[in-house]
């Protein structure tokens, strides 16, 4: 039977799970964790009965559904995995013979498959150098692998790598830069004009202040300025008859009080993409 398949290499993945693979077989794809290696793996989607002429479109299919794949996972506790080497994609014509294609399908290829299936001969194609044969951390306790194939609408891309990006920041200002994303997801989402449909939750305005805080060199406007006198009032400054609040992320005192507004973005923005992805 004809098949196109591609295989995606994964890496960075963060979750631990229990199951090596799973196949989702009414889905037509199969995910794999490498056995000495758990924090990589492949992604197999596949497609049965794809007639030569139509194997320029089908791959373009399934690269999406491999991208789709990947932002679902994104927001399953693996916010870092990305795609590793090149995909590898093969074609299994109606008689059985296998065919490499390149990433970059050249058109001559695909004249050879279609020449092939007609039983034409087509050595001199290619220069007579076409090959048909097939070549080719953890943060959590272990959780199972999805009983369905994870997929996200593409349209939720830029939120989730927004949320993804977060955690690459480092150094000094990697909790900051953590909640200024967050927060910038909490905004869109919680927007009326999107039409997101998304309720602000009740901490929502003192992550706005969180935010506001460490994003501007002093506050000292009422209301941000009033949520820090209460709330941390060692940030306070009395100088020269004026008060205003200064974040200093030199003091672990700032970058933990910081923190406990990150925290909340972060658990509140996870679940909001995951139930806007229907993942929930």
């Amino acid at each position: 039977m004809r098949k196109l398949k591609i295989e995606q290499c994964l890496e960075n993945i963060q979750a631990t799970y229990h199951e090596p693979s799973i196949c989702w077989e009414q889905e037509c794809a199969e995910f794999l964790l490498n056995e000495n290696s758990p924090n990589t793996g492949r992604l197999i989607v596949w497609k049965d009965d794809v007639p030569p002429e139509l194997i320029g479109i089908e791959i373009g299919d399934l690269k999406l559904k491999i991208d789709q794949f990947l932002l679902a996972m994104q927001i399953m506790d693996n916010p870092r995995m990305r795609k590793g080497d090149e995909p590898t994609i093969n074609y299994r014509s109606s008689d059985g013979k296998e065919f490499s294609i390149p990433t970059r399908c050249p058109q001559e290829l695909l004249n050879v498959i279609e020449m092939h299936e007609r039983g034409e001969p087509y050595g001199r194609i290619l220069g007579g150098g076409f090959n048909s044969t097939l070549q080719a951390k953890v943060i959590m306790s272990p959780v199972s692998l999805p009983k369905t194939f994870p997929q996200t609408c593409l349209e939720f891309q830029r939120l989730i790598g927004i949320f993804s990006e977060a955690e690459y920041f480092s150094g000094p200002y990697l909790v900051e830069h953590q909640l200024r994303n967050y927060f910038l997801i909490m905004e869109e989402c919680c927007d009326t004009n999107k039409g997101r449909g998304v309720s602000k939750p009740d901490f929502y305005n003192d992550v706005k202040m969180a935010r506001d805080f460490v994003s501007h060199a002093i506050i000292d406007y009422p209301n941000p300025r009033s949520f820090l006198e209460k709330n941390f009032p060692e940030s306070i400054i009395h100088e020269n008859g004026n008060t205003y609040a200064k974040f200093d992320r030199s003091k672990d005192s700032h970058i933990n009080f910081i923190r406990i507004y990150r925290d909340k973005a972060y658990l509140w923005v996870k679940d909001c993409l995951k139930n806007l992805s229907h993942l929930g």
